[in-house]
């Protein structure tokens, strides 16, 4: 190829040509941009018009385009045969490691990435500031299209987030704190929804010695999520504000060193020498002792409200409430043993269990479909209504969490017991011993513990106390059955009623209700999943020009693959399709073959190269994950977004099996034969 190139696409369209600039008129800019964004690959002649005109090409259009990719050769001059053709359309070549910036930065991005992960800190820094140093505004600003902008910018972005995020990690192991604080300010105002970067902000200012500035971080933070989104922080922010108030309870336990009880153990630091004295984080731990925690955290001391705050645009899910509370007049409510005979209390009719024992509900159902929020709801009533006044135990399990490992019930314990005032230098080192002493903490104590996103029932049976007076609530993906005297409840998606009241909350009643038809359809486009309508009603509130009728446009091109800050439905789709065994992973993927999602162990059997048993079990396994649905006995359905997703990991897969797309057709009509009397009985 010849001529020296260099083309930049964070900014203004950059093109120059043997070291000199080269003005580009705007729609030859907008062909341009398209065909370096698709580099070293053909775009055909359609897809170039049906880009460049927003999915309206005129008459002629296909000219128009031959015109348009003419005249930029010989704008390129000696660069010319750059732009390359063929057949089915028209190619850029470039060299990516040299003459592309968007390449190029990813390029450095994924070297200081891989440096991260070996902790070579300066080399992070070296690649992430060369890379930043490409970024020349904001990304296409003088190209009017607007699928690029759609398509290509968020992503972009977000790599630049993720690259300032981990400038700023090598700055804070480098010793260079000032800088790290600064960068991440303007990361974060820029950015008033991303979680990841308010933590580190927060991380930052503690070890810049700026502790009530993080505070106020997490609570700016807070603030904007639950009041425009209506969602609280997630464990990273969580955990970070947490270290935030310990470093405070810190200096509280240093000025009162000389009247510490003999034999507290010396407070212990991460690796970074920072203290943490978060309980669920599952890291290191200081000796700080609870009473200092809250006291620099402004609480009153001898009373412990760990509970998470109730989200301020809860709705829906009365029936629910009312089977867990027992109504109005139930026995949590007042009157009667101290649990009655409620649901909550593990010893309903036909539970097995003999009183007095603790109560353990486990509230289990898809990601997204609201399990924290109906559990927070729940032990804020509780509280309410008198119980548990002055013990509110709380336990993030993180295990379905994509931004940090899974807690160990052995440091969930040990957090736990130091927060019940236990010292450092008395928790034994074993889990048994620690679960033990847990458990004699809390005899003859009304407890409320709330244990969120559990994994299995061994993450769950050593933090389970054993006083009549405790009560457990425990949210999970997961079917628990194996949990010994257990009140389940299996937490369904919203009705057409609640899906709308959640838009009214999130958007205003006055905006849903100028479009019916168009709320509605948001609403079944969604699912009726409480997280996707909550993510798709806050994207519209960020679009002031869009309709709701936009949104809904939005949702059908493949939205849901979209995140919000650092949410992504199907990032948490991921992490529950990412805990399966190999077998029924691979039975999930091959269900986006299900012509119309609702299939049977025989069809599945045939489709895979399985036994019927084998396939049942397989079924049977996802239906406990919750990622599948059985309405009849025998048949099986997918909610359709985890068919869309299940479609995305069967286009990313190698499925040699679903290539004959005419056998599966063959397949799916015997197994409507075979199991049409169910159908029937279903229907």
């Amino acid at each position: 190829m010849a001529g020296k190139v260099w083309f930049g696409l964070m900014g203004s369209l950059e093109t120059r040509v043997a070291d000199r600039p080269v003005p580009v008129p705007p729609r030859v800019r907008s062909l341009l941009a398209i065909l370096l964004c698709r580099s070293n690959r053909t775009v055909g002649v359609d897809e170039l018009a049906e880009i460049l005109w927003n999915g309206e090409p005129p008459r002629g259009a296909s000219g128009t385009v031959r015109s348009h990719v003419l005249r930029l050769r010989r704008l390129l001059g000696e660069a010319g045969d750059r732009v390359g053709t063929s057949r089915s359309g028209y190619k850029i070549h470039l060299n990516p490691c040299s003459e592309l910036d968007i390449m190029v930065f990813t390029e450095l991005h994924e070297a200081a990435r891989t440096a991260a992960r070996n902790r070579d800190w300066p080399q992070v820094s070296r690649n992430t500031n060369a890379a930043l140093e490409l970024w020349r505004g904001a990304p296409l600003a003088d190209v009017a299209c607007d699928r690029l902008h759609r398509d290509e910018v968020p992503g972009w972005n977000q790599a630049r987030v993720e690259a300032v995020d981990l400038a700023a990690q090598a700055d804070l192991r480098l010793g260079r704190t000032a800088e790290a604080v600064l960068a991440l300010q303007r990361l974060a105002a820029e950015n008033p929804y991303q979680e990841s970067v308010h933590a580190l902000l927060m991380e930052a200012l503690v070890a810049a010695g700026r502790r009530v500035e993080a505070i106020a971080v997490y609570r700016r933070l807070r603030t904007v999520l639950v009041g425009e989104l209506g969602i609280e922080p997630g464990a990273q922010a969580a955990a970070a504000h947490q270290r935030a108030i310990a470093a405070g309870a810190l200096k509280v336990r240093a000025a009162g060193r000389a009247r510490a009880e003999p034999g507290t153990a010396p407070v212990r630091t991460d690796r970074a020498g920072r203290p943490d004295a978060d309980p669920h984080a599952g890291s290191a731990v200081t000796s700080v002792t609870p009473a200092a925690v809250r006291a620099a955290a402004g609480d009153e001391v001898g009373v412990l409200h760990l509970l998470p705050a109730e989200l301020p645009n809860f709705v829906g899910r009365a029936a629910e409430l009312d089977a867990l509370l027992g109504g109005g007049g139930g026995a949590l409510r007042g009157g009667g043993a101290l649990f009655g005979g409620g649901a909550l209390h593990g010893r309903g009719t036909g539970s097995g269990c003999r009183p007095p024992s603790v109560g353990i509900t486990v509230i289990e159902g898809m990601a997204g479909v609201g399990k924290t929020s109906l559990a927070v709801r729940v032990a804020h009533e509780l509280v309410r209504a008198g119980r548990f006044a002055d013990l509110q135990l709380y336990a993030n399990l993180r295990s379905f969490d994509p931004h940090q490992d899974r807690a160990e019930p052995t440091d969930v314990l040990d957090g736990l017991l130091r927060v019940l005032g236990v010292d450092a230098s008395r928790i034994p080192s074993r889990m048994d011993a620690r679960a033990a002493l847990f458990r004699d903490r809390l005899h003859g104590r009304e407890a409320l513990l709330l244990l969120d996103d559990a994994l299995d029932e061994q993450q769950i049976r050593p933090l389970i106390p054993s006083g009549p007076g405790c009560l457990v609530l425990v949210t999970s993906r997961r079917s628990l059955a194996g949990l010994d005297c257990t009140t389940p409840l299996r937490l369904g998606t919203f009705s057409a009623p609640e899906s709308l009241d959640l838009l009214d909350a999130v958007l205003g009643a006055e905006r849903v209700g100028a479009e019916p038809e168009a709320a509605m359809r948001v609403a079944d486009l969604c699912g009726h999943l409480p997280r996707a309508l909550a993510l798709a009603a806050y994207r519209l509130r960020t679009r002031p020009a869009w309709s709701l009728a936009d949104l809904a446009g939005h949702l059908e091109d493949g939205g849901f693959a979209a995140g919000v800050g650092d949410r992504s439905l199907w990032a948490a789709f991921r992490s529950s399709y990412r805990n399966l065994p190999a077998l029924p992973a691979r039975v999930f993927r091959l269900l986006a073959a299900g012509r119309d999602r609702r299939v049977t162990a025989q069809w599945v059997a045939a489709l895979a190269g399985l036994d019927v048993h084998t396939a049942r079990a397989a079924l049977e396994l996802l239906v406990d994950e919750h990622l599948l649905l059985q309405n009849a006995p025998g048949r099986y359905r997918m909610h359709d977004l985890l068919y869309a997703f299940a479609c995305e990991l069967s286009e990313l897969s190698d499925l040699s099996d679903l290539s004959d797309l005419s056998e599966l057709s063959e397949l799916s009509e015997l197994s409507e034969r075979e199991t049409g009397g169910l159908a029937r009985a279903s229907a």
